[in-house]
């Protein structure tokens, strides 16, 4: 089959000037395979790797209370699941209003000691994870403490991005303290002198008001620069393909489950996810038939292979990150 003609007015030999998304990012972030889904000839993507103290600073008025400038144009959020994005975006000077939220996944918390320090001990296969009540808040670093101040324009990334959790680990590594991190953040930074040890979360603490949180991770774009480039990059986090018709337009974050799934990076708890509960329970209802019915199921289900692109085949797995 001859290649198709070009369109009126280009030759076969100009090249695609492609559309480029700005991706605001945070420590711990691993964008890779969200980005090579959505990349083609016709779409790119920039990162702007920021630290977590500036990753609202895309959607921030500008210092003069200009409107933004809209680039990056979507960015990463975490926050800790004690709290809420939309107060993450009030404490940054952004109305929550003017955003929108997407939820894709949780993050354990873990904390990070050196070898020499008395938790080094601990055996998590044997204890599981660390209670809080075992951490000493005089010891605890605190990153931010080691960050440098955010820079004015969310274009402009420090030179080096996680300064303040590089540092904290590196004086973790001394013997001196401990440094509680997004479990992400702790593999970004690890080091062989630092031990790495899971922290109990709330909800698996013997009290309620016990255990860390552990956080939310989004992202967010303003309202104000949505577009279909915009539309697109989330539709690939969602694991979709270009192209489908699949639109989850705008969806805000009240609306979106916690913790949901998505092909790019399911809960890093290991809880269950919402499409992994729907196929449960689609299991559950099949196995309660009668075993008369299996060889006509075995012949149907032989017969379906081929719609294996279908929705919900691949768009609700969930892998481990990024």
């Amino acid at each position: 089959m001859p290649p198709s003609s070009p369109p009126p007015g280009r030759s076969s030999t100009d090249e695609i000037v492609p559309e480029t998304l700005f991706l605001s990012t945070i420590p711990g972030s691993s964008p890779s395979k969200w980005v090579d889904r959505f990349t083609s000839r016709e779409r790119r993507v920039q990162l702007v790797n920021h630290d977590v103290g500036a990753q609202v600073a895309f959607l921030a008025p500008g210092p003069d209370g200009s409107a933004p400038r809209g680039l990056p144009q979507l960015g990463y959020l975490r926050w800790r699941l004690d709290s809420t994005p939309e107060a993450l975006l009030a404490a940054g000077g952004v109305d929550p209003a003017d955003v929108h939220v997407v939820r894709f996944y949780e993050e354990d918390p873990v904390v990070c000691v050196g070898q020499e320090h008395l938790l080094a001990a601990w055996d998590a296969t044997a204890d599981g994870p660390v209670p809080c009540s075992e951490l000493d808040p005089a010891e605890q670093l605190d990153p931010a403490r080691f960050a440098p101040e955010p820079p004015i324009d969310a274009l402009d990334a420090p030179e080096v991005p996680g300064a303040g959790e590089r540092m904290a680990v590196e004086i973790v590594a001394t013997g001196a303290g401990h440094v509680v991190l997004p479990a992400s953040v702790a593999r970004m930074f690890g080091r062989k002198d630092v031990v790495v040890l899971p922290l109990e979360r709330r909800g698996d603490a013997p009290e309620a008001s016990d255990g860390h949180p552990g956080w939310g991770v989004a992202l967010a774009w303003l309202k104000a620069v949505d577009s279909q480039l915009v539309q697109d990059f989330v539709g690939a986090a969602k694991g979709r393909r270009p192209g489908s018709s699949r639109n989850d337009h705008l969806q805000t974050s009240p609306a979106a489950p916690q913790g949901g799934a998505t092909a790019a990076g399911a809960s890093r708890s290991g809880k269950a996810t919402t499409a992994g509960r729907n196929r449960a329970a689609t299991k559950g209802a099949t196995g309660a038939g009668s075993k008369s019915s299996k060889g006509g199921s075995k012949g149907a289900a032989k017969g379906s292979k081929g719609s294996k692109g279908s929705s919900g085949s691949k768009g609700g797995r969930g892998g481990k990150r990024r």
